[in-house]
């Protein structure tokens, strides 16, 4: 979607806080990310690069997946910058956290966006970080909230399961959070110091009150380094907890559990990489060992691509990247770690379902250090995949969307610190079909609808829909998928329009795999007045257009979409029949704008303006 296909590159800052299209942060990983109640994806900080040299960063940008923009709010562009802690409890604007690694973040339901810990920068050393932060979107304004702004500070524990003024967690990097139903702030693990100021590996579980600006230690040791307490794998017990990690993956699902996978540290016993996934009960106070290993080191079983399996597992691995989808499903992407056979930068991509304890891996490469395949910008395709990484940041946008920022990986031919931004789309509904081609021709009342497909190993069927007002659709036919790799062409004749005076009749595809889940095609329309010679359908379009126009003959029909500038953004190739034909465009990806849509056939060439929303 946005940044840069090679590594190693230099952020445009531009004008703070104004969005602008040249803006982009520079490449970086480790850095912290919140998403607000307006669908902007936030970043902050991390270890990489400014506008001309590379460190710890405490820049804080704004991306607007509805403009595509970019925009540097506040901290600085240059880096190794000290703190500004200001009063504590009191937002200021000059209040700013100082360059920071690995911090971890919050997002509560009033829209202010949390930061803790890292290792970094107080406002005169450099090292391991407790404070917590504050920031107001509205007030573009930081609150040093809680916490300490000198460097390795002990934990504060106190009772277990108590909240007290003076708690709180000691200084760390690496750690996982969680956000309840009720607004509380969750902490886990991570690398820094425990009660009595030994550095190394935690498996501290902490909640944050806001409302009383309280931490609880809730669960886990005081003290670091300790090995997990398993017990029986899909049974909860009081007595269960992760061993101590940082650097593990994390998710919160609907019914407000937090769970827990991977990182680096300790199994049953001694440390190394981990793929075990924990499940944490609120309302139980227990953890529950789920899926994955009690050992240290173990890799990958894939299986086959797009397929569940209850033999399925990710191999062992750290700092992946993590979503929950609208549907509960939790998502998994990469890391440092193992795939079916060696120790590597991964990018596979992976969902769990906690409804039936089933891994599938969906996408990317069963192999370690793989390259990107990064297309067109703004267009996508089957075909695209991002580079193994490691250090990634993500968010799920509003509409179920996930992106990936960053990292330290593979770009097309090479490796190093990334700055590309990634969206994949539809996640709940990701089938491993691909559609290639869906159009139509209207000829005599009779509707010849045609489609091409490939990757049918584990699809279904599709259903043949029609509306005659473009939103209430019915099923009118089946037809069985192909169950092949190689493309796959079909058809289906509507004989039965004479039947129904309408002006205009829509088409789409229900795509029904064999595991029940489903999504659409794009809509096609035919206008049965055939009054016009060459149409665009609807202007302004928001997602697709729908073209209708007369074939003389069978013949390929060329479809570009063009810029005011004269560019070509996006081109279009089938091959139709005779009669009145009617294809769809997917222009979802097009910025705002005034364009230009041509379609060349055996007739000639046809334009038209088009505004895309």
């Amino acid at each position: 979607m946005k940044g840069d296909n090679t590594t190693d590159q230099f952020g445009v800052y531009g004008t703070q806080g104004v969005a602008n299209t040249a803006n982009k942060p520079g490449a970086r990983s480790f850095a912290t990310t919140w998403r607000d109640t307006s669908g902007c994806l936030w970043l902050f900080g991390g270890n990489g690069y400014e506008i001309n040299s590379t460190g710890y960063l405490n820049d804080l940008w704004k991306y607007n997946p509805d403009t595509d923009k970019w925009t540097w709010v506040k901290g600085d562009s240059v880096n190794e910058q000290f703190s500004v802690y200001g009063t504590q409890g009191s937002a200021n604007i000059a209040n700013k956290p100082g360059a920071t690694y690995a911090s971890v973040s919050w997002a509560d339901a009033n829209n202010n966006l949390w930061l803790f810990g890292g290792f970094g920068y107080t406002n005169n050393d450099f090292g391991f970080l407790n404070t917590l932060w504050k920031y107001n979107p509205a007030t573009n304004m930081w609150t040093w909230v809680k916490g300490d702004k000198t460097i390795d500070k002990t934990g504060v524990y106190g009772t277990q399961g108590t909240p007290h003024n003076n708690n709180k967690p000691g200084a760390r990097y690496g750690s996982n959070t969680w956000t309840d139903a009720n607004g509380n702030l969750w902490l886990f693990g991570g690398y820094g110091l425990d009660v009595s100021g030994g550095t190394g590996v935690l498996n501290d579980l902490w909640k944050y009150n806001p409302s009383t600006n309280q931490w609880t230690w809730i669960k886990g040791d005081n003290t670091i380094d300790k090995p997990g307490v398993y017990g029986t794998k899909g049974v909860a017990d009081a007595a269960n907890k992760p061993g101590s990690r940082y650097v593990s993956s994390s998710w919160s699902d609907g019914s407000g559990n937090l769970w827990l996978f991977g990182g680096y540290g300790y199994a049953q016993s001694g440390s190394s990489n981990l793929n075990d996934l924990w499940k944490y009960n609120l309302s139980t106070n227990m953890w529950t060992w789920v899926s994955g290993d009690n050992l240290l080191n173990q890799a990958g079983v894939y299986g086959t691509r797009g397929m569940p399996s209850t033999a399925n597992k990710p191999g062992a691995r750290y700092v992946s990247s993590t979503w929950t989808d609208v549907t509960g499903a939790l998502w998994l992407f990469g890391g440092y770690g193992y795939d079916a056979d060696n120790l590597g930068y991964l990018n596979d991509f992976w969902k769990y379902t906690p409804s039936n304890n089933v891994w599938t891996w969906i996408k990317g490469d069963s192999t370690v250090d793989a390259f990107a395949i990064y297309g067109t910008q703004g267009m996508p395709d089957v075909s695209n995949k991002s580079g193994a990484r490691t250090g990634s940041v993500t968010w799920t946008d509003e509409n179920g969307n996930l992106w990936l920022f960053g990292g330290y990986g593979y770009d097309v031919n090479s490796s190093g610190v990334l700055n590309d931004l990634w969206k994949i789309s539809s996640i709940p509904f990701i089938l491993p079909l691909h559609l290639l081609d869906f159009s139509g021709v209207l000829n005599n009342e009779t509707v010849h609808l045609e489609w091409q497909s490939e990757q049918e190993t584990f699809f279904s069927h599709y259903n043949v829909q029609r509306s005659f007002d473009g939103t209430d659709f019915t099923t009118i036919g089946m037809v069985n998928g192909a169950g092949s790799n190689t493309k796959n062409d079909y058809d289906y004749y509507d004989n039965d329009l004479k039947n129904h005076p309408v002006q205009k009749v829509f088409y789409r595809l229900q795509l029904i795999n064999k595991d029940g889940h489903y999504s659409y095609s794009k809509v096609i329309m035919f206008n049965l007045q055939q009054a016009t010679a060459f149409s665009v359908f609807p202007n302004p379009a928001l997602h697709s257009l729908n073209l209708s126009f007369d074939q003389v003959s069978t013949a390929k029909v060329a479809v570009n979409i063009i810029d005011m500038k004269g560019m070509t953004v996006k081109k279009q190739t089938t091959i139709l029949p005779a009669g009145r034909a009617s294809i769809s465009v997917d222009v979802s990806i097009l910025s705002s704008g005034t364009y230009i849509i041509s379609v060349t056939n055996a007739n000639g060439s046809m334009q038209q303006k088009f505004i895309k929303q």
